[in-house]
């Protein structure tokens, strides 16, 4: 009887593991679109800029589109402003859709699809 039992939970038990462990995120994982990825340009002492009314303002830096090759990354993200996010360790930056996450060094997955278009990819954050 025991030995039955022991069959029975391996059988039952073996494949939930198995199924658990191929989902490469977890079901509390959040995904946000990639609306477009920057680079970070440091500008020297004093320099101006014009914002989109034709007011010139400071400027400290400025974000400009790139493109990095499609795939996978695994990185740390902290949030720089609404739907902004600096990849941690890089000038590289991304800017979201409607994403609420606060990330303070979070880690995450960013997935490029494409340089083009509506959305480059996904991030997804990792609880």
């Amino acid at each position: 009887m025991v030995r039955y039992l022991k069959i029975l939970l391996l059988v039952v038990c073996v494949p939930i593991f198995v199924s658990a462990s191929h989902n490469t995120y977890s079901a509390a994982s959040s995904s946000y679109d990639i609306a477009n990825i920057y680079e970070k340009v440091e500008l020297k002492d004093g320099a101006k800029s014009l914002d989109t009314y034709g007011n010139v303002k400071d400027a400290k830096a400025v974000f400009i589109p790139t493109k990095i090759d499609t795939g996978k990354y695994k990185v740390e993200l902290t949030k720089i402003d609404t739907d902004f996010y600096q990849i941690c360790g890089t000038d590289l930056y991304i800017e979201t859709k409607y994403c609420h996450e606060y990330a303070m060094r979070e880690d995450a997955i960013i997935n490029v699809t494409s340089n083009y278009g509506y959305t480059r990819g996904e991030v997804i954050f990792l609880d």
